[in-house]
């Protein structure tokens, strides 16, 4: 058995593609209301834009997406540059790659290692060791190829399950988490007191 972060990667692109669009959106915010100050040049609004992303480089919070945050400063600074039309274009491209299915189902799995303060495993289905948990509860997605189930634009092409073994009061907060994710439609395979595996398919 081994993290579900680790064959795929799943969740550090789903953090990275939310600080994002955090910060360009943000950025965007911050040019809208100089805006309405004064009529402003592009030099100055490249600046003005330019200066809040230093400001969000010296920010610990999103020191995962330093690389992405210097390279639209080091765009910006360029001369003819109009950085604003690069946040507005580059925020347009995350927000496609974050619909996929594969971005939501990162999503589901990350709401899932909050709620139960876990870490979420992936596993073939002969190769579970029922004793790896992380935390109270052991939660793990069974599928023979993982990979296989999302197509090259992240669409879900195929069913995949996910294992829940712990406690009564944790298996409701686990089963809550997966029928409040809007995307999937989930059918139980398996329950009893302390197990509970359900199968996610695309609605």
């Amino acid at each position: 058995m081994i993290l579900l972060s680790n064959p795929l990667q799943l969740g550090t692109p789903m953090n990275q593609s939310q600080q994002l669009l955090d910060i360009s959106t943000n950025a965007l915010l911050h040019l809208e209301f100089k805006k309405l100050d004064k009529r402003l040049t592009q030099i100055e609004q490249n600046n003005l834009l330019v200066q809040y992303l230093k400001h969000i480089l010296k920010d610990n919070r999103y020191r995962t997406v330093k690389k992405s945050t210097k390279s639209w400063l080091l765009r910006g600074r360029k001369a003819g540059a109009n950085l604003e039309s690069i946040l507005n274009n580059d925020r347009e491209r995350i927000l496609q790659t974050s619909s996929t299915d594969l971005y939501r189902f990162v999503e589901l799995i990350e709401d899932v290692e909050s709620q139960l303060h876990t870490k979420v495993q992936y596993s073939l289905a002969h190769n579970i060791n029922l004793k790896a948990r992380f935390g109270k509860v052991l939660v793990c997605v069974v599928d023979e190829d993982l990979t296989s189930s999302f197509d090259d634009d992240g669409l879900m092409i195929k069913s995949t399950q996910i294992l829940f073994i712990g406690s009564i009061e944790h298996k409701d907060i686990f089963s809550a988490a997966i029928d409040q994710s809007g995307y999937f439609q989930s059918v139980i395979a398996y329950e009893d007191e302390i197990h509970l595996r359900v199968e996610l398919f695309r609605l």
